[in-house]
C-alpha cells in the first residue's frame, strides 16, 4: 500500500507530520509512505535508517490561497500529492492544508461518482460509549439540496458496513427538533426522502444534544451545520477539560483528583479529538482523507490510520458499483 502525505501548508512545524509517517512506516510494515513537499526542507527532518520516497514540490498552498486559482499551483505540494492517487501511483492521500483548496483540488483530479452532484467530509467522533459516530458533511460545502443529503446517508451506510463492519449502522438527520414539519424546507424534504428509503435504516431528526449518547451510527447535516456541530464538540470537550485542571490545581481538591485520576484520564483519552483526526472525503472515485490545519504528530498519525483502514477495505468498489 502507498499514501501520498502533503508535509506542507499546515499551521505547525512540518516535522510533526514527518515524525507521525516514521513511526506510522515503522509499525504499519505494509505502507510506503511518499512525502511530498520541499524537498531541501523534508531532509533536514529525516534520520539515517528512513526509507521515505520523496516527492520535490517547488511551490505551497498558504492557508489563506483562493481556491479559484489553484491551477496556477500546479507545483504545488498539495496538487502534487493528490495527483499521485489521480495517476495510480498512490492508493490514497492525505493533507493537512488548505480546506477549500483541497475540495478543489481533489475534485479536478480525482473526480466525484457519476450520480453524486456533491462530497462530503466525514470524520468519526467518539461518544459516551464505544462506538462513536460519523458525521457527514463537515465542512466540503456550504450549501447542500435534499438530494445530496440523501447521497450521503447512502454513502455513509455502505462505509458503515463495510469498514466499521456495522450491519444496520442507525442515521440520523441533524435538525433543530425531531418533529417532520421543524426545520428549513430542504431538510424536511430530505427527511421525507429518506423515510422512504428502504436500504438504510434511518431514525429521522436528531437534534445535536443528544450525539453524544450514540443515538446513531451515522448523522447527516450540510457542511456549514456539521462544521459548526463538529468544532462545537471539540471546542466544549476542551474547555470542559480545561475547567477540571483550572479545579484540580486549588490545594483542597488535590485528594480528590489522586483518587479520580485513572477516571478523569479514560475520559479524557476517550474524548480527545486528535486521537480520530482524519476525515475522509466520501463521494471521489479515489481515497483522500483531510485532517485539521492545526495538525500534530498525534493527528497525522491517527488520521494516516484511517487513511490505511479505508484503502484496505476497498470501499471504492462498493460506491462504484451504487454511484457509477
Amino acid at each position: 500500500m502507498v499514501l501520498a502525505v502533503d508535509v506542507m501548508g499546515f499551521e505547525n512545524p512540518i516535522d510533526e507530520a514527518i515524525k507521525a509517517c516514521r513511526d506510522f512506516v515503522r509499525k504499519n510494515k505494509d505502507v510506503t509512505i511518499i512525502l511530498v513537499g520541499k524537498k531541501e526542507s523534508i531532509i533536514k527532518h529525516l534520520k539515517k535508517n528512513d526509507e521515505f520516497e520523496i516527492l520535490d514540490a517547488k511551490d505551497e498552498i498558504k492557508m489563506d490561497d483562493n481556491p479559484l486559482f489553484i491551477r496556477n499551483k500546479k507545483e504545488s505540494s498539495m496538487y502534487k500529492a493528490v495527483e499521485l492517487v489521480a495517476n495510480d501511483k498512490a492508493d490514497g492521500v492525505l493533507s493537512a492544508g488548505n480546506t477549500s483548496c483541497y475540495v478543489a483540488i481533489t475534485y479536478m483530479l480525482l473526480k466525484r461518482f457519476n450520480k453524486i452532484s456533491k462530497v462530503a467530509f466525514m470524520p468519526w467522533i467518539p461518544t459516551r460509549y464505544k462506538k462513536g459516530f460519523n458525521m457527514l458533511d463537515c465542512g466540503a460545502n456550504k450549501i447542500v439540496n435534499q438530494n445530496d443529503l440523501v447521497d450521503f446517508a447512502i454513502m455513509a451506510d455502505l462505509y458503515n458496513k463495510k469498514v466499521r463492519k456495522i450491519k444496520n449502522p442507525k442515521i440520523g438527520l441533524i435538525n433543530l427538533g425531531t418533529e417532520d414539519q421543524k426545520g428549513l424546507d430542504y431538510l424536511i424534504e430530505a427527511n421525507k426522502i429518506l423515510k422512504n428509503t428502504k436500504e438504510i435504516n434511518y431514525v429521522g431528526f436528531i437534534e445535536p444534544r443528544y450525539l453524544l449518547e450514540e443515538i446513531v451510527d451515522v448523522a447527516i447535516a450540510d457542511g456549514f451545520t456539521g462544521n459548526i456541530t463538529l468544532k462545537t464538540l471539540e471546542g466544549t470537550a476542551k474547555s470542559i477539560s480545561n475547567a477540571l485542571k483550572d479545579e484540580f490545581k486549588k490545594p483542597w481538591n488535590f485528594l480528590g483528583f489522586v483518587l479520580s485520576m485513572c477516571a478523569l484520564l479514560s475520559l479524557k483519552k476517550k474524548f480527545d479529538y486528535k486521537n480520530n483526526a482524519g476525515a475522509f472525503v466520501v463521494g471521489l472515485q479515489k481515497i483522500a482523507l483531510k485532517t485539521h490545519g492545526s495538525a500534530d504528530y498525534k493527528q497525522f498519525y491517527s488520521s494516516l490510520r484511517m487513511l490505511r483502514d479505508t484503502v484496505k477495505s476497498n470501499i471504492i468498489n462498493d460506491f462504484k458499483e451504487k454511484f457509477n
